[in-house]
Formats: C-alpha cells, structure tokens, sequence
C-alpha cells in the first residue's frame, strides 16, 4: 500500500511529470509504488531525503530482489529525482540494473486451446481467446473498442499499446463470431471487455476490465485444470501465440509486426522456443556438413545444369 509520507500534491505532481514524461498508465503506477515505499522506509517525503538515504535503500531492495523486479524501483526513484525533486547525485547517475531475459514460458497449442475452453466465464472465455489467436498483450486486449473490430478485412486495429505503436493484426473468423456473440450479451457502446467489477449494468460500466480480473480469473482456471505449472500468466497466451506461427513458416518480420516490437531483438528471442527451425538446422547440418558433396549425392534438381538457362519474359 502506498505510503501516507507520498502521497497529495507531491504524488499528484510527481504522476503528472510522468505523464509529460510519455509514461504509461502502468509505469506510472509503478513507479509511484516505488517512490512510496521509499517514503515508508524512512517515514519521511522523499524529497526531504538525502542521497545518502537513497543510496543505501537502493543497496538493501538490491540485495533484496531479483534483477527483473529491481529495475521498476530504481527506474521510478530515478524518474522522481530528475522530474518532481531534481536532485544532481552521482548514485542516482551510476546505478544500472542489466537486462534479464530469460526464456518465457509457452503452452503448445494444444494446452492453449485447453485452458480457453476450460474458462467457464464468457467474458474470460473469449478475452483468453482473442489475447491467444491475435497476439495481445493484457494491455491490448482490455483496451479494445468496438471500433477496432475492422470486420470487412479480418483485422482486429490494436491502438493502446505498451509502446504506442499502433498495429493491424489477423482476426481469425471464429475469433469475430466469439466476440460478436459476447458483445450481443452486454452491448457496451464502447468497449469490448467491459468491467464487471461495479454493481451496475455491464453496458454502463465506465471503465473496461481490469488487470486483477483476468489475472485472478487465469488462477482460478489453471487451478480447475490440476496443472502444477508456474509461471503461466496472462501474457503466456501472447509467447504461445508467437512461437506457434513461427513454427508454422511465419517471417520473423512478419511476425513482429503482428506483436508489435520496435525492435526484431524482441521477437528473436522466440526463436530459442520452437523446435522447428533447429530440427531444419539439423538436418541441413547433418547433409551437407559430414564432407565434400559429389553430384551423384544431389537430387538431380540440385545438381548443376550445363545447359543454358531460359530467359525469364
């Protein structure tokens, strides 16, 4: 829980410098997270604290937490003390925590399709359907209009994104039908995914389904399934998404438009989760590296032709 020392006009200005920042909404509540419970540490506003303060904080949450949850608490002190309390301390200029990627965790489509048709709630239902056959982040998938459905192409417009980079992606029919038939159910103007979490109608509901709603609702279908897996989330439903087509021969360019990434670094990493490329390097590997090749070896449309090639009209 967010501390009472940061909370008021400092918190309010410290979000609204986020936001001038290009922050999105759940950055900012994590970094306003981090910057509260360094306020509770020590009790005190954190901009009455001192870089000493700072620095041995930061020292103990090091030794404290894994590489991965340590960058949103030094991302958000750092945030707080060049926007909001701008402060020159060289600890704050000299921290870094690297890169952790490790090897995200996939259901092989089979798995998949079995926890969708698992989930006995429809909204959920066809939310872990769409996430799963379109690639979504939970981000993208709560933020979904009715707008977005683009039905004349079979493409479904993602607009709210984590990087605000806009994209069309694949709408697989069956996808269409389950979300037209969801939509029939409530007939929100607005959103898709509606929340559910208020006393009043679906259909007047002023915001769309929340994080802790399809984070609980998964737990709860994993734990009906007897599956002792860690580490499935939400997100699961994306990596299985993407290692799924590239095992079926999608372009790894292609592939990244669809998920969205800036950078093809980001997609390369579902290369190590699919067994299809490497069983191909393998193969090419065991024909053509266990010596010269003679032309008896090759296919006969392998071998080199003496006669001259057709021109192409």
């Amino acid at each position: 829980m967010q501390s009472t020392r940061f909370q008021s006009a400092l918190a309010k200005r410290f979000a609204e410098d986020l936001v001038l920042d290009g922050k999105m909404p759940r950055t900012i509540l994590a970094y306003q997270r981090s910057v509260g419970k360094l306020a509770q540490h020590y009790g005190t506003s954190p901009d009455k604290l001192t870089e000493q303060q700072v620095r041995d904080y930061l020292l103990l949450r090091r030794s404290q937490l894994a590489t991965n949850s340590m960058r949103p608490v030094l991302c958000g002190i750092q945030a707080f003390y060049r926007l909001t309390a701008p402060r020159e301390w060289k600890t704050l200029r000299a921290m870094r925590i690297p890169k952790h990627r490790g090897l995200p965790k996939v259901l092989v489509p089979q798995r998949a399709w079995e926890l969708i048709e698992a989930t006995s709630a429809l909204h959920l239902r066809v939310l872990f359907r769409t996430a799963y056959t379109c690639g979504l982040r939970t981000g993208d998938v709560q933020a979904l209009t009715i707008d977005d459905v683009d039905r004349d192409r079979m493409l479904l417009h993602v607009r709210h994104t984590k990087l605000l980079n806009e994209r069309f992606v694949p709408l697989p029919e069956a996808t269409l039908d389950a979300l037209r038939s969801y939509w029939a159910a409530h007939r929100h103007p607005r959103w898709l995914f509606p929340s559910r979490e208020s006393l009043q109608s679906i259909a007047t509901a002023t915001e769309h389904v929340s994080e802790r709603t399809i984070q609980r609702g998964l737990k709860q279908v994993i734990r009906s399934l007897g599956w002792n897996e860690t580490g499935i989330v939400p997100h699961t439903l994306r990596h299985s998404y993407a290692t799924t087509l590239l095992e079926q021969g999608v372009n790894l360019r292609v592939l990244q438009s669809y998920l969205g990434h800036k950078n093809l670094q980001a997609t390369e990493v579902y290369l190590h989760l699919t067994q299809h490329g490497d069983a191909k390097g393998r193969s090419i590997v065991k024909q053509w590296m266990n010596g010269p090749v003679s032309s008896e070896d090759l296919a006969p449309e392998e071998s080199l032709s003496t006669s001259k090639p057709e021109v192409e009209s």
